[in-house]
């Protein structure tokens, strides 16, 4: 399985171009799309419009899921946390916040964390890899299939395990696939990041998406966030607040 192309690490043009490149016209593609994030599947076989030989072409050579689900544990409160193995064996998590008004979803960019945050339980844990833009996004779409039939995800905050700026290039690529009409289709206003305050990536993120960021300060001197806060020797908080000053931001 781990030679098979993961197919929600591309993003909808990226898809486009292998399916071509494969000698497939162009629409197969936005087939593919219909299937994988409008409807949900996991099956090529349930791929009903799509025809018997490239059905079986794309078993061979690809795959739908990065994340496979291990458990699922409910607070008191509804607050659903799911457990996810990936093909290495590492583990993710993410978490279904049931509010009144909207199901958010928090989903993680790393395994692990290499920033140091005192405070923090994956920082412990040490830094072992990024995610894929795949492995990101696959834990939208096995959240999804956690829901009752009255339930829909309505906000993505980027706030699990990891630094998502950290891993800027996979979870841009990952925003692409949220926010687009062919991939998962979520507005930018409702994705929030959440970031220690990786000055350049903050930046450079805000150019790419208008999507909400979330700073993780946790104290307002220097002194005492430096020393609860590693990152914040590279990027002291005059640094930080310089920089929210010039974000483009909706």
């Amino acid at each position: 399985m781990n030679n098979l192309v993961p197919l929600k690490d591309f993003t909808p043009a990226d898809l486009e171009l292998w399916i071509q490149e494969a000698g497939q016209p162009a629409y197969r593609a936005r087939q593919l799309l219909k299937w994988i994030y409008a409807q949900n599947v996991e099956d090529f076989q349930e791929m009903t419009d799509v025809s018997k030989d490239f059905r079986g072409w794309l078993e061979q050579h690809a795959r739908i899921p990065s994340v496979m689900r291990e458990k699922v544990l409910t607070d008191k409160d509804g607050t659903r946390k799911l457990l996810f193995r990936l093909l290495d064996g590492e583990r993710i998590e993410s978490v279904l916040i049931d509010e009144e008004r909207r199901l958010t979803l928090c989903v993680s960019s790393q395994v692990g964390c290499a920033l140091g945050c005192r405070f923090c339980l994956t920082g412990e844990q040490g830094y072992r890899r990024n995610l894929s833009a795949g492995e990101i996004v696959d834990q939208i779409c096995a959240a999804r299939r956690e829901l009752g039939p009255e339930e829909r995800i309505t906000n993505l905050v980027f706030m699990g395990m990891g630094e998502p700026l950290a891993n800027l290039q996979q979870v841009a690529k990952a925003l692409e696939i949220i926010t687009s009409d062919h991939g998962l289709n979520f507005s930018t206003r409702k994705v929030t990041l959440s970031t220690v305050g990786l000055v350049p990536e903050m930046l450079e993120l805000s150019r790419l998406f208008p999507i909400k960021l979330a700073i993780s300060l946790h104290a307002a001197d220097n002194e005492t966030r430096s020393r609860i806060m590693p990152i914040n020797r590279r990027y002291p908080l005059e640094e930080l607040l310089e920089a929210c000053r010039q974000l483009e931001l909706p």
